[in-house]
């Protein structure tokens, strides 16, 4: 049972109480002994501290509790991943490195936030090595249906990976003792979410011999039990050798298949995620920029037929020369805000002298809200449900269902400019009538309006090819952010339509709808394009999704407001993150491999690579 490469990097991943920690201590020690026996009289090898309650012969309870528990686990919470934090734990086999990357459980009672906090950690953390052999998705075997909890789990991990990892993701089924080693009930229930994967995304990700493996984890438990003074019959032990010889065959197929394949380049994966955080970051700026745009559009046109209507002369109507602007001031706040978007809990504001409206968002129902890691600016957000202020889906504050709320880490303030252009006014000058003078003036503003339109083109274009991107990159596809967006907005003006109706521009929230329809209508040509497979539809690659946001950021008008919004949202979800990594070698005679020797914990500016 060779191994062929020397480093050897597999990470971990499954549900909260798949038996992770478990698996890890198990295989640590399938790979030590060969037998039962062999564990039984060698000195047990435990990574990870755990423990049980197993039922004595008296019918008395006794706890067994292996290693000494550290700052990682918390083995007393029940629902909460007893696993907090990534760590990885090096050992050596036959002059090879073997690396188990242990990560937080998904699906921790502590909610989607703390899930969606855990996957964030989880790529930060595999950044520090440059591939995985493999991908492995724990999975217990006796799962007939899919639960929320499962399909996210399965989702949300293969949303975040790069379709190069496809080939390295294999499934380990734990406790596979009670299915006849086989992955039970489970399999169809798996077979179908990934059928639904491959219509979706045309990514395919192999079920066969090669990508599953079936262990029993109570092998291992019963080991620990007999280590812990429990007596055990013939029988029992027999049942238990044979799953440990089966545990260890499994456990050096599964290694030496991984070594047989081409390791995933964890940098794909990371400039996905890379350039995905910047499409999500931009996603509402840009849906903001749209609306002001729009709103800019109609004050203009105000003006044009105000001074195409008026008989007053041009040197009457000096104050009407300039070009209004609404420009976006961002400011980010010290925390996050819950605030309820509903019509009794916000205000209509007048911006200026103008008729152009403003949402207020008077009502603020946690002031000071610590969730971490929810989507600002996002309404039906499930992860607010866990909000302080939230009590059986009603908020105890304003008594509005959770759904009409959003949380905010940024206020955008709406300020009115005054642009006089120089060359107009030279212009004017040289003019003789009137109707010439005025004619140059609405002139100059339609220049406005033709060119915030080719910006608002400008960004639904490159909307589209972020969309692109994510399509072709992701294993699985991620929600549309940017059409939420653009209904949130809609929905915003029509609460500032039925506020005043006599005074209200129509155009902006036609406008709005507009963008999202011609938007749709890319996306959905793209998509058959692709299907397809049409050879002019060229890849977006992470470097194209970098070049476009700075092609944002060169926009005439709004690019340096769009940068500045998105730089303060930025800022406001930036945290620092700090890693461990255990290495372990075992010794002993008679044994290929070596006693614990080293505990090595590190931060960001560890090399891993540097040690082996």
């Amino acid at each position: 049972m060779a191994i062929k490469k020397r480093k050897i990097n597999i990470l971990l991943l499954g549900e909260t109480g798949v038996g992770k920690s478990t698996f890890i201590n198990a295989f640590v020690n399938y790979l030590k002994f060969d037998t039962l026996n062999d564990a039984k009289i060698g000195i047990l090898e435990v990574l990870i501290a755990s423990k049980f309650s197993i039922m004595e012969n008296n019918f008395d309870i006794k706890t067994i509790q292996i290693g000494d528990e550290d700052t990682n686990e918390k083995l007393d919470t029940v629902g909460m991943s007893a696993t907090q934090g990534c760590k990885s734990y090096v050992f050596k086999v036959n002059n090879k490195f073997i690396r188990l990357i242990d990560t937080p459980g998904i699906g921790d009672t502590r909610g989607i936030d703390q899930d969606k906090k855990n996957f964030d950690n989880i790529l930060k953390y595999i950044g520090y090595y440059k591939y995985l052999n493999g991908i492995c998705i724990l999975l217990k075997p006796n799962q007939s249906r899919l639960n929320v909890v499962f399909k996210f789990c399965i989702q949300e991990l293969l949303s975040h990976l790069h379709k190069s990892a496809k080939d390295n993701i294999v499934f380990c089924f734990t406790n596979a003792r009670g299915t006849f080693y086989r992955p039970g009930d489970t399999l169809p229930a798996l077979k179908s979410q990934l059928n639904e994967l491959k219509k979706s995304s045309g990514v395919e990700i192999k079920i066969n011999k090669d990508t599953m493996y079936c262990f029993d984890n109570e092998s291992f438990r019963f080991l620990s039990a007999i280590k812990g003074g429990i007596s055990f019959t013939k029988d029992d032990e027999k049942s238990f050798a044979e799953s440990w010889e089966r545990s260890v065959n499994e456990s050096f197929k599964l290694v030496s298949y991984l070594t047989s394949i081409t390791p995933h380049k964890t940098n794909d994966t990371l400039s996905l995620n890379h350039a995905r955080k910047i499409v999500l970051l931009l996603c509402e700026p840009l849906a903001k920029i749209g609306q002001n745009i729009h709103t800019n559009i109609s004050l203009i046109r105000d003006q044009q037929i105000m001074i195409e209507n008026s008989s007053q002369s041009i040197e009457q109507l000096e104050e009407r020369l300039y070009i209004p602007h609404i420009d976006l001031v961002s400011k980010q706040l010290g925390h996050p805000r819950t605030v309820c978007t509903s019509s009794k809990c916000i205000d209509i504001l007048n911006l200026g002298e103008t008729n152009s409206k403003i949402v207020n968002h008077k009502t603020h129902c946690h002031p000071h809200c610590y969730l971490s890691n929810v989507e600002p600016n996002v309404l039906n957000n499930p992860a607010l449900l866990e909000c302080f202020v939230m009590s059986d889906e009603i908020c105890r504050n304003c008594g509005c269902r959770w759904n009409n709320h959003m949380h905010v880490m940024i206020e955008h303030k709406e300020v009115i400019k005054k642009i006089v252009d120089k060359n107009v006014e030279n212009q004017i000058s040289e003019k003789k009538s009137d109707q010439e003078k005025k004619k140059a003036v609405i002139e100059d503003k339609q220049k406005r309006i033709d060119q915030l339109t080719k910006e608002q083109q400008e960004i639904t274009d490159i909307n589209v090819k972020f969309a692109q991107f994510l399509s072709q990159s992701a294993i699985a596809i991620f929600n549309n952010a940017y059409l939420d967006y653009l209904d949130h907005f809609i929905e915003q003006e029509k609460l500032k339509k039925c506020a005043d109706p006599d005074n209200y521009d129509d155009k902006i929230l036609k406008g709005i709808k507009t963008s999202k329809k011609e938007y749709m209508e890319k996306i959905e040509i793209l998509k058959k394009a692709i299907a397809k497979k049409d050879p002019t539809v060229q890849p977006v690659s992470p470097e194209d999704v970098f070049n476009l946001e700075q092609r944002l950021y060169t926009l005439p008008i709004n690019g340096q407001t769009l940068k500045n919004i998105k730089d303060e949202a930025e800022r406001s979800v930036n945290n620092s993150f700090k890693y461990r990594e255990k290495c372990y070698s075992f010794s002993g005679e008679g044994s290929f491999m070596t006693r614990v020797i080293s505990v090595i914990s590190f931060i960001r500016s560890f090399n891993p690579f540097n040690f082996l």
